[in-house]
């Protein structure tokens, strides 16, 4: 990989990667979700990113950016249930329909990519930033590469930085009043756990992040 951009060949890669994350992540995810609802997030990140990475190892070589993040999308939706799985499957749509025609992934793409996600998850979800839910991971995430300064700008820092801040807003969620989906019915009984969707989320950078680091790191 050049640390400068994601090629459609390496997004294939990352996103395989991040399936593998999340994988790993199945049992902690289902125990954040079993303290607030039903139990089964990790289970359905899961089959749903097992069902991109199917999807998108069998695109043809010619497959673009856009084309890749609009399957994703697709498969995971249609391959999960509940409200995770159209939030997701539109944002990652979303990402490929914001990135058509752009050859790779660089500085600016990402900034777009993340752009189009939190604004797809606002008029998809009808949530704000505060309501404990995943828009607390991506909001965060978005503001802070929006935050960086554009000059002499490098891919692999920002990706660092918006997993890191997706984490850290995930993290911060535990002290929240839930005011949107099922675990707003909880009340303060939803104090003291983190929502579920804004960990996977920040799950989803920080391996987009991790295998940036490691791919750049063995090539160069």
């Amino acid at each position: 990989m050049d640390p400068a951009s994601i090629t459609p060949a390496d997004l294939r890669q990352l996103l395989a990667f991040v399936a593998e994350a999340i994988s790993r992540k199945e049992a902690e995810l289902n125990a954040l979700d079993a303290a607030i609802g039903d139990g089964d997030h990790g289970i359905t990140m899961r089959v749903g990113f097992t069902a991109v990475n199917a999807k998108i190892s069998g695109l043809p070589d010619a497959a673009g950016i856009d084309a890749i993040f609009r399957e994703s999308g697709i498969a995971f939706m249609g391959a999960t249930g509940g409200a995770i799985g159209v939030l997701l499957g539109k944002m990652l749509m979303a990402a490929g329909a914001a990135l058509k025609g752009r050859p790779e992934i660089g500085p600016a793409e990402f900034r777009i990519l993340l752009d189009a996600m939190e604004s797809t998850l606002v008029s998809t979800g009808k949530a704000r930033p505060g309501d404990k839910t995943m828009l607390d991971a991506v909001h965060a995430a978005n503001d802070a590469v929006k935050a960086e300064n554009p000059s002499g700008e490098e891919l692999v820092p920002m990706m660092e930085l918006a997993g890191r801040s997706a984490l850290r807003a995930a993290q911060d969620t535990a002290q929240m009043l839930p005011h949107a989906g099922r675990a707003s019915r909880l009340g303060e009984r939803a104090l003291g756990h983190p929502d579920p969707g804004a960990v996977s989320f920040s799950v989803f950078l920080t391996a987009m992040a991790e295998w940036a680091q490691q791919t750049s790191r063995h090539g160069a």
